[in-house]
């Protein structure tokens, strides 16, 4: 008797998989590519495996897929970028981390504002100048009295 070949087989049979950490890309030849936490893929692992494929490549790959919640796709990819703000940045610095070129992929604007680097706010010269007159003022002052 032949086997019959699960959900998560038939999803995965013409593309790449690889495990990086906390995050899994998964690279499907001809349609493009994505990444997402290795336990959201997990949890779509699980229950594909369980499930029969068809006979359609196309609709086994978006059955798959569509159990993934939070993704990050490369553009032109057979599915696009889903998933709340917070996850999707704590996702994308996860990738940033793993040394992916952020460039490459496909994230709202909220989260690449979020993935560039905070500078520190330094004081000009001026600044500092009038806090030090303003504390030495009222250093010679003395407090004022309680009212």
């Amino acid at each position: 008797m032949a086997r019959t070949m699960s959900l998560f087989e038939a999803a995965t049979n013409k593309g790449r998989l690889m495990r990086q950490g906390e995050i899994v890309q998964l690279v499907m030849d001809g349609a493009g590519a994505f990444v997402c936490s290795a336990a959201d893929f997990m949890t779509a692992q699980k229950w594909a495996q369980s499930k029969p494929a068809s006979s359609n490549l196309v609709t086994d790959r978006g059955r798959f897929i569509e159990k993934i919640e939070i993704l990050i796709a490369r553009p032109n990819s057979f599915v696009t970028t889903r998933g709340s703000q917070e996850p999707l940045t704590r996702l994308a610095k996860a990738m940033k981390l793993s040394g992916y070129d952020m460039g490459e992929w496909l994230l709202p604007p909220e989260v690449k504002e979020a993935l560039k680097p905070k500078l520190p706010v330094f004081k000009s010269q001026e600044q500092k100048d009038a806090e030090k007159a303003a504390a030495a003022a009222e250093a010679a002052d003395g407090p004022a009295p309680p009212s």
